[in-house]
Protein backbone atom coordinates (compact mmCIF):
# COMPACT_ATOMS: atom_id res chain seq x y z
CA UNK A 1 0.00 0.00 0.00
CA UNK A 2 1.43 3.36 -1.43
CA UNK A 3 2.13 5.27 2.07
CA UNK A 4 0.76 8.54 0.96
CA UNK A 5 -2.40 6.82 -0.22
CA UNK A 6 -4.77 9.34 1.45
CA UNK A 7 -3.07 12.48 0.03
CA UNK A 8 -3.12 10.51 -3.71
CA UNK A 9 -7.03 10.13 -3.05
CA UNK A 10 -7.38 13.21 -2.12
CA UNK A 11 -5.89 14.72 -5.08
CA UNK A 12 -8.09 12.66 -7.32
CA UNK A 13 -11.30 13.69 -5.67
CA UNK A 14 -10.15 17.28 -6.07
CA UNK A 15 -9.53 16.86 -10.29
CA UNK A 16 -12.65 14.92 -10.62
CA UNK A 17 -14.97 17.48 -8.81
CA UNK A 18 -13.13 20.58 -9.82
CA UNK A 19 -12.72 19.23 -13.39
CA UNK A 20 -9.21 20.67 -13.34
CA UNK A 21 -5.46 20.16 -11.67
CA UNK A 22 -5.05 23.88 -11.48
CA UNK A 23 -8.47 24.53 -9.94
CA UNK A 24 -7.42 21.05 -7.63
CA UNK A 25 -4.14 22.36 -6.58
CA UNK A 26 -4.89 25.80 -5.14
CA UNK A 27 -8.13 23.93 -3.57
CA UNK A 28 -5.55 21.20 -1.84
CA UNK A 29 -3.41 24.13 -1.93
CA UNK A 30 -0.74 21.99 -3.25
CA UNK A 31 1.52 22.92 -6.40
CA UNK A 32 0.12 20.92 -9.71
CA UNK A 33 3.04 19.15 -10.09
CA UNK A 34 2.07 17.36 -6.78
CA UNK A 35 -1.12 16.73 -7.78
CA UNK A 36 -0.07 15.29 -11.11
CA UNK A 37 2.79 13.23 -9.33
CA UNK A 38 -0.21 11.84 -6.99
CA UNK A 39 -2.51 11.00 -9.91
CA UNK A 40 0.23 9.40 -11.69
CA UNK A 41 0.84 7.15 -8.50
CA UNK A 42 -2.20 6.18 -7.91
CA UNK A 43 -2.80 5.38 -12.12
CA UNK A 44 0.58 2.96 -11.20
CA UNK A 45 -0.80 1.48 -8.11
CA UNK A 46 -4.01 0.56 -9.76
CA UNK A 47 -2.60 -0.04 -13.26
CA UNK A 48 -5.17 1.50 -15.67
CA UNK A 49 -6.12 4.98 -15.92
CA UNK A 50 -8.04 7.22 -13.67
CA UNK A 51 -8.88 10.33 -16.05
CA UNK A 52 -9.49 10.73 -19.80
CA UNK A 53 -6.21 12.30 -21.02
CA UNK A 54 -6.35 14.78 -24.00
CA UNK A 55 -9.71 16.30 -22.76
CA UNK A 56 -10.35 20.23 -21.69
CA UNK A 57 -11.96 19.39 -18.43
CA UNK A 58 -10.74 15.82 -16.59
CA UNK A 59 -13.40 13.46 -16.73
CA UNK A 60 -13.19 9.62 -15.22
CA UNK A 61 -12.82 6.72 -17.25
CA UNK A 62 -15.22 4.05 -16.80
CA UNK A 63 -12.56 2.15 -14.15
CA UNK A 64 -12.46 5.61 -12.40
CA UNK A 65 -15.97 6.14 -12.25
CA UNK A 66 -16.14 2.85 -10.59
CA UNK A 67 -13.62 3.75 -7.85
CA UNK A 68 -14.36 7.33 -7.18
CA UNK A 69 -17.17 6.63 -4.56
CA UNK A 70 -14.72 4.04 -2.56
CA UNK A 71 -12.24 7.11 -2.78
CA UNK A 72 -14.02 9.61 -1.33
CA UNK A 73 -15.34 6.99 1.66
CA UNK A 74 -11.47 6.25 2.33
CA UNK A 75 -10.99 9.77 2.44
CA UNK A 76 -13.50 10.90 4.98
CA UNK A 77 -12.36 7.90 6.65
CA UNK A 78 -9.37 9.46 7.30
CA UNK A 79 -10.56 12.86 8.19
CA UNK A 80 -12.58 11.33 11.09
CA UNK A 81 -9.73 9.47 12.40
CA UNK A 82 -7.80 12.92 12.22
CA UNK A 83 -10.20 14.33 13.98
CA UNK A 84 -10.74 11.23 16.71
CA UNK A 85 -6.77 11.67 17.26
CA UNK A 86 -6.88 15.40 18.07
CA UNK A 87 -9.65 15.34 20.26
CA UNK A 88 -8.13 12.27 22.37
CA UNK A 89 -5.22 14.39 22.38
CA UNK A 90 -6.77 17.20 23.98
CA UNK A 91 -8.48 14.94 26.49
CA UNK A 92 -11.88 15.59 25.19
CA UNK A 93 -14.09 12.58 26.03
CA UNK A 94 -15.50 9.87 23.75
CA UNK A 95 -18.05 9.23 25.57
CA UNK A 96 -21.17 11.85 26.92
CA UNK A 97 -23.89 10.14 29.61
CA UNK A 98 -27.06 12.37 29.98
CA UNK A 99 -29.49 12.25 31.75
CA UNK A 100 -32.91 14.44 30.69
CA UNK A 101 -35.28 15.02 32.52
CA UNK A 102 -38.72 14.27 30.87
CA UNK A 103 -40.41 18.12 30.95
CA UNK A 104 -36.54 19.58 29.69
CA UNK A 105 -37.61 21.60 26.88
CA UNK A 106 -36.58 19.00 24.14
CA UNK A 107 -36.94 21.19 21.19
CA UNK A 108 -34.12 23.55 22.49
CA UNK A 109 -31.74 20.32 23.61
CA UNK A 110 -32.46 19.04 19.67
CA UNK A 111 -30.92 22.14 18.14
CA UNK A 112 -27.73 22.42 20.24
CA UNK A 113 -27.27 18.46 19.61
CA UNK A 114 -27.51 19.01 15.78
CA UNK A 115 -25.11 22.13 16.18
CA UNK A 116 -22.62 19.78 18.59
CA UNK A 117 -22.59 16.96 16.39
CA UNK A 118 -22.13 19.01 13.31
CA UNK A 119 -18.09 19.70 15.07
CA UNK A 120 -17.92 16.68 17.21
CA UNK A 121 -19.20 13.52 15.29
CA UNK A 122 -16.97 11.06 16.74
CA UNK A 123 -18.42 11.48 20.20
CA UNK A 124 -20.87 8.90 21.44
CA UNK A 125 -23.60 10.53 22.95
CA UNK A 126 -25.89 8.14 25.55
CA UNK A 127 -29.25 9.97 26.54
CA UNK A 128 -31.33 8.53 29.10
CA UNK A 129 -35.15 9.79 30.07
CA UNK A 130 -34.76 10.45 33.68
CA UNK A 131 -37.06 11.73 36.64
CA UNK A 132 -35.83 13.74 40.05
CA UNK A 133 -36.66 10.49 41.57
CA UNK A 134 -33.69 8.72 40.68
CA UNK A 135 -31.11 11.51 38.88
CA UNK A 136 -29.47 12.56 41.91
CA UNK A 137 -28.46 8.73 42.55
CA UNK A 138 -27.27 8.25 39.36
CA UNK A 139 -25.42 11.39 39.19
CA UNK A 140 -23.47 9.97 42.60
CA UNK A 141 -23.24 6.44 41.32
CA UNK A 142 -21.23 7.61 37.95
CA UNK A 143 -23.57 6.15 35.49
CA UNK A 144 -24.38 9.55 33.89
CA UNK A 145 -21.37 12.40 33.14
CA UNK A 146 -24.43 15.05 33.75
CA UNK A 147 -28.06 15.68 34.12
CA UNK A 148 -30.81 18.17 32.04
CA UNK A 149 -33.41 18.88 35.09
CA UNK A 150 -36.11 21.11 36.38
CA UNK A 151 -35.31 22.06 40.03
CA UNK A 152 -36.33 23.81 42.70
CA UNK A 153 -32.16 23.80 44.25
CA UNK A 154 -29.52 21.35 43.72
CA UNK A 155 -28.26 19.21 46.20
CA UNK A 156 -25.67 19.86 48.28
CA UNK A 157 -22.97 17.81 46.77
CA UNK A 158 -24.58 18.62 42.98
CA UNK A 159 -23.00 21.53 41.28
CA UNK A 160 -24.55 23.09 37.79
CA UNK A 161 -25.24 25.91 35.52
CA UNK A 162 -29.16 27.60 35.57
CA UNK A 163 -30.43 28.54 32.59
CA UNK A 164 -34.04 29.54 32.88
CA UNK A 165 -37.09 29.92 34.89
CA UNK A 166 -40.02 27.93 33.36
CA UNK A 167 -43.33 27.05 34.70
CA UNK A 168 -45.58 23.78 34.79
CA UNK A 169 -48.94 23.92 33.93
CA UNK A 170 -51.87 21.16 34.32
CA UNK A 171 -52.38 20.26 30.63
CA UNK A 172 -55.69 18.56 29.27
CA UNK A 173 -57.73 17.60 25.90
CA UNK A 174 -59.95 20.28 25.42
CA UNK A 175 -62.70 18.78 25.94
CA UNK A 176 -61.51 17.34 28.74
CA UNK A 177 -64.26 17.88 32.11
CA UNK A 178 -61.41 20.29 33.34
CA UNK A 179 -61.03 22.48 30.48
CA UNK A 180 -64.96 23.13 29.96
CA UNK A 181 -64.95 24.22 33.43
CA UNK A 182 -64.46 27.73 32.45
CA UNK A 183 -62.82 29.15 36.19
CA UNK A 184 -59.23 29.10 37.80
CA UNK A 185 -59.11 25.49 39.02
CA UNK A 186 -58.87 24.78 42.09
CA UNK A 187 -56.84 22.59 44.42
CA UNK A 188 -60.21 20.69 44.60
CA UNK A 189 -60.64 20.16 40.86
CA UNK A 190 -57.76 18.90 40.00
CA UNK A 191 -58.36 16.15 43.15
CA UNK A 192 -61.61 14.91 41.37
CA UNK A 193 -59.98 14.01 38.13
CA UNK A 194 -57.22 11.37 37.16
CA UNK A 195 -53.88 12.61 37.04
CA UNK A 196 -51.03 11.25 34.44
CA UNK A 197 -47.38 11.39 36.03
CA UNK A 198 -44.47 10.20 34.97
CA UNK A 199 -42.03 7.38 36.30
CA UNK A 200 -38.86 5.39 35.90
CA UNK A 201 -39.57 2.16 36.64
CA UNK A 202 -42.63 0.28 37.40
CA UNK A 203 -41.04 -0.33 40.76
CA UNK A 204 -41.78 3.05 41.87
CA UNK A 205 -45.09 3.77 43.13
CA UNK A 206 -44.60 7.61 43.33
CA UNK A 207 -41.70 10.58 42.91
CA UNK A 208 -39.85 11.40 46.24
CA UNK A 209 -40.91 15.00 45.03
CA UNK A 210 -43.52 16.24 43.06
CA UNK A 211 -46.03 17.47 41.74
CA UNK A 212 -48.77 14.84 42.89
CA UNK A 213 -52.30 16.37 43.52
CA UNK A 214 -54.71 14.18 42.72
CA UNK A 215 -56.50 11.07 44.28
CA UNK A 216 -56.72 8.98 41.05
CA UNK A 217 -53.23 8.75 39.69
CA UNK A 218 -51.96 6.71 36.72
CA UNK A 219 -48.25 6.61 36.04
CA UNK A 220 -46.24 5.51 33.10
CA UNK A 221 -42.54 5.70 32.07
CA UNK A 222 -43.17 7.06 28.20
CA UNK A 223 -43.57 9.88 27.44
CA UNK A 224 -45.46 9.40 24.12
CA UNK A 225 -47.87 7.32 25.99
CA UNK A 226 -48.63 10.15 28.03
CA UNK A 227 -49.09 12.34 25.77
CA UNK A 228 -51.32 10.42 23.73
CA UNK A 229 -53.71 9.40 27.24
CA UNK A 230 -53.77 13.06 27.52
CA UNK A 231 -54.73 13.85 24.12
CA UNK A 232 -57.65 11.07 24.34
CA UNK A 233 -59.46 13.39 27.54
CA UNK A 234 -57.97 10.06 29.94
CA UNK A 235 -56.69 12.88 32.33
CA UNK A 236 -54.69 15.70 33.16
CA UNK A 237 -50.13 15.93 33.76
CA UNK A 238 -47.62 18.84 35.13
CA UNK A 239 -46.20 20.05 31.53
CA UNK A 240 -44.81 22.81 30.04
CA UNK A 241 -45.62 24.41 26.39
CA UNK A 242 -42.52 23.40 24.83
CA UNK A 243 -43.79 19.60 25.58
CA UNK A 244 -47.29 20.16 23.62
CA UNK A 245 -46.27 23.02 21.82
CA UNK A 246 -47.58 20.84 18.13
CA UNK A 247 -51.22 19.94 20.12
CA UNK A 248 -51.68 23.76 21.78
CA UNK A 249 -51.50 25.46 18.33
CA UNK A 250 -53.49 22.25 16.68
CA UNK A 251 -56.17 23.44 19.48
CA UNK A 252 -56.14 19.30 20.94
CA UNK A 253 -54.94 20.52 24.59
CA UNK A 254 -54.87 23.52 26.32
CA UNK A 255 -53.30 24.61 29.86
CA UNK A 256 -55.22 25.29 32.44
CA UNK A 257 -55.93 28.17 34.51
CA UNK A 258 -55.46 27.86 37.92
CA UNK A 259 -55.57 30.00 41.25
CA UNK A 260 -54.02 27.55 43.38
CA UNK A 261 -49.92 28.62 43.12
CA UNK A 262 -48.76 24.88 43.59
CA UNK A 263 -50.30 23.98 40.77
CA UNK A 264 -48.31 26.17 38.56
CA UNK A 265 -44.85 25.39 39.72
CA UNK A 266 -41.97 27.63 38.80
CA UNK A 267 -38.66 25.29 38.28
CA UNK A 268 -35.12 26.54 37.34
CA UNK A 269 -33.92 24.41 33.98
CA UNK A 270 -30.21 23.45 35.00
CA UNK A 271 -27.73 21.66 33.80
CA UNK A 272 -26.41 19.57 36.86
CA UNK A 273 -23.53 17.25 37.77
CA UNK A 274 -21.27 15.92 41.23
CA UNK A 275 -18.99 18.57 42.73
CA UNK A 276 -16.41 16.77 42.61
CA UNK A 277 -16.49 15.23 38.93
CA UNK A 278 -17.47 17.98 36.50
CA UNK A 279 -17.87 17.53 32.73
CA UNK A 280 -15.00 17.10 30.59
CA UNK A 281 -14.65 19.57 27.76
CA UNK A 282 -16.99 18.39 25.49
CA UNK A 283 -19.72 17.87 28.35
CA UNK A 284 -18.93 21.73 28.76
CA UNK A 285 -19.04 22.85 24.76
CA UNK A 286 -22.50 20.63 25.09
CA UNK A 287 -23.98 22.58 28.25
CA UNK A 288 -22.85 26.10 26.43
CA UNK A 289 -24.95 25.27 23.19
CA UNK A 290 -27.81 24.02 25.27
CA UNK A 291 -27.71 27.83 27.04
CA UNK A 292 -27.65 29.47 23.29
CA UNK A 293 -30.32 27.08 22.44
CA UNK A 294 -32.56 27.96 25.42
CA UNK A 295 -31.99 31.96 25.12
CA UNK A 296 -32.66 31.56 21.27
CA UNK A 297 -36.34 30.10 22.31
CA UNK A 298 -36.66 32.32 24.79
CA UNK A 299 -35.92 35.18 22.88
CA UNK A 300 -38.23 34.53 19.74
Amino acid sequence: MQPNLVDHLAAFIAVTETGSFSIAARTLNRAVSSISYSLTQLETQCGFPLLKRGTRRSELTERGRALFGEAKAVVERARRFTSHAASLEQGAETRIRIAVDVVFPHAALHRALKTFISQHERVELQIFNSSLNNLWDELRAGRIDFALTLVAALPLDMEGQSFRQIVLRPTTAVDHPLALLGRPLTLADMQRERQIYFVESPSIDMERVGRVFSLDVWTANDLEHIRRLICNGVGWCFASEDFFAEELQNGIVRLLPCSDAQLQPSRTISAAWLADRRPGPLGRELVRLIADALDTAAGS
